[in-house]
């Protein structure tokens, strides 16, 4: 690539990173639909040749999971739902969505799964669009009058009792609890790391990023259990250093054992592969991810300086030109 490129490629990174900084970091789950709106109408053709549609269920609880066909997380959690539509019979629905019908046998996939309740294809991947489903698996539940409950992002080990208590609570069968103990206040030591960390985010805004990683060091010093220090340290010393990629993986990978929906984390070790040599994989997991977010323009941004890093300079300034194209769409 010629030097005026790789400028167009500087220039597109200066201006998605200028935008990036000022937009707020978004959460995982659905994007577009609050709790106790009326659940968007979806009407989607099954694997099997059918039709299956929100309005037809109406007047049962309905929980739609939205699912990645060859990924580990979304078989457990199809399987966990077969289980928990057994559980609640007649009462309420469960449909699976596929957001990647193109990358295989939709079809086979479903067949293996084993499950009972019908797996549609969002061929055009207008469903998830409508809902802002950011990550797969993800499971909205929604009530027998049509109306969002909420939703469960990813997959862990409390997927099918959170999932479970969502209907329950769609069905208004909700356990009575005994009362509530009184919320245990903070240990001294989280306090004490919450106070670091919101230093070191100030620093980050003035612009002094080594004193902002050495307060975020303190902040995990202080309480080895805070995912969003380790989070935003890791991402803060990739920031400083590709020399840092060590302590930064770690820091990454204990942010993901603490909070396994956490995004900024997984960015964050795309971004270690790619310093470590494995751009492809490391590019393969953030088009994927951009693939099922609504909104991949920070995806697509870290994309491009993996790209860039590696010298890959025209898919780094394709990738920093998708990150514009979302931002100003």
């Amino acid at each position: 690539m010629g030097r005026y490129g790789r400028l167009a490629g500087g220039l597109a990174a200066l201006a998605v990173a200028g935008v990036l900084a000022a937009s707020p970091n978004t959460a995982a789950g659905f994007r577009k639909v609050e709790p106790g709106q009326p659940a968007p109408e979806v009407s989607l053709q099954t694997v099997t040749g059918d039709t299956v549609s929100l309005s037809s269920l109406r007047g049962k609880a309905v929980v739609l999971s939205f699912l990645r066909q060859g990924q580990e997380r979304s078989e457990k959690a199809a399987k966990a739902l077969e289980e928990l539509g057994k559980a609640f019979a007649d009462r309420a629905a469960v449909v699976g969505v596929v957001v990647n019908p193109g990358d295989g046998d939709a079809k086979a996939w479903a067949d293996g799964l084993g499950v009972s309740f019908p797996i549609a294809v969002d061929a055009d991947q207008e469903a998830y669009g409508t809902y802002g489903v950011l990550v797969a698996p993800s499971t909205g539940v929604i009530d027998p009058e049509g109306n969002f409950v909420e939703e469960v992002g990813g997959y862990t080990a409390a997927f099918a009792d959170e999932v479970k208590a969502l209907v329950a609570k769609a069905l208004g069968e909700e356990v009575r609890e005994e009362p509530a103990a009184a919320v245990p206040e903070k240990s001294d030591a989280r306090k004490q790391a919450e106070r670091y960390l919101q230093k070191a985010k100030l620093l980050v805004k003035r612009r002094m990023p080594e004193k902002a990683v050495e307060s975020a060091r303190e902040a995990v010093k202080a309480d080895d259990t805070y995912a969003e220090a380790h989070e935003l340290l890791g991402l803060w010393l990739l920031d400083a250093s590709p020399d840092n990629v060590d302590e930064a993986e770690a820091h990454l990978k204990r942010a993901m054992e603490l909070n396994p929906r956490s995004a900024g984390a997984k960015v964050g070790l795309a971004r270690v592969m790619g310093i470590r040599g494995n751009v492809d994989e490391a590019a393969q997991t953030l088009e994927e991810a951009a693939r099922i977010s609504p909104k991949p323009e920070r995806i697509y941004y870290e994309l491009g300086r993996i790209y860039e890093g590696a010298g890959r300079f025209e898919k780094a300034v394709e990738a920093y030109r998708k990150a514009l194209e979302k931002l100003l769409h």
